[in-house]
């Protein structure tokens, strides 16, 4: 269902992008599902960087733990961004019919959409190797963002956002508790402001935690009850028909005033 262009709560202003969002999952999946980091995931960031501005969009190639090519996607117009947006893209192996829609889709078109609709003051960062193949461990997971998180590519002192599984139409999203204290706040606030409030989503492994590591102040937003009992999560019940373009406007809502906060702190 469309989204109405203007209205009472805060969040309807990014009916547009909501939707834009909505078609870059879909087409995403549809277009790229196997996007298992090592087997597929190099096809699908060069997929993603088709989709972006060619000015400023680069696909960084590395070597990941047991040496299969993994690739980020890099996306920056801005010479000093404001914080950097991070969307991982790949998808859980050894699950049969397994698209990713919400889990990785959902958040990677709504950086697409940003990108493309949008000049936010920030950087794009499009993660690969984030799911695990047996358990997250050191070199296992969240290797796409070790990777950006040493590689200097983010300038240090940089707030990172990282943004996961927030395309559910029943959208509760979340904030990890082992996210920055300080970043965590202005998320809050920008909740509170745009009527997107977020619950608490306790210690979450997710790509926040190598930036954190790494003395970067991150956060983790993530809406981690995805059906009943979380039950399509990891799943071939993880489809593009679970998503919502009013949960990705939401998302929109909060990430922009976000920014516009931290833009203020800049100051």
């Amino acid at each position: 269902m469309a989204l109405a262009g203007c209205g009472g709560e805060p969040w309807e202003r990014e009916a547009a992008i909501g939707e834009a969002a909505l078609g870059h999952a879909a087409a995403l999946c549809a277009e790229r599902p196997m996007r298992v980091a090592g087997a597929g995931s190099r096809e699908a960031a060069d997929w993603i960087a088709g989709r972006l501005p060619r000015e400023g969009t680069a696909v960084e190639a590395f070597a990941g733990a047991d040496g299969r090519e993994l690739a980020n996607v890099w996306h920056c117009r801005e010479t000093r961004p404001v914080a950097v947006l991070v969307s991982h893209f790949d998808t859980k192996a050894g699950i049969a019919g397994f698209v990713g829609a919400n889990d990785g889709a959902s958040t990677t078109g709504l950086l697409i959409a940003l990108a493309n609709e949008d000049r936010l003051p920030v950087a794009y960062l499009f993660t690969d190797g984030e799911e695990c193949r047996v358990a997250y461990a050191e070199g296992d997971g969240l290797e796409g963002a070790w990777h950006a998180a040493r590689s200097g590519r983010v300038p240090k002192g940089t707030p990172v956002i990282v943004l996961d599984m927030l395309g559910d139409a029943g959208f509760t999203p979340m904030l990890a508790a082992n996210g920055s204290a300080w970043l965590n706040g202005i998320l809050r606030r920008a909740g509170r402001e745009t009527g997107v409030p977020l619950g608490d989503a306790g210690e979450i492994v997710d790509d926040h935690v190598p930036f954190v590591a790494e003395g970067y102040r991150a956060a983790d937003v993530i809406d981690f009850e995805y059906g009943p009992g979380n039950g399509w999560w990891h799943t071939a019940a993880d489809t593009p028909d679970k998503l919502s373009a009013g949960s990705l406007a939401r998302a929109a809502a909060l990430v922009r005033r976000a920014i516009e906060l931290l833009e203020k702190e800049r100051e």
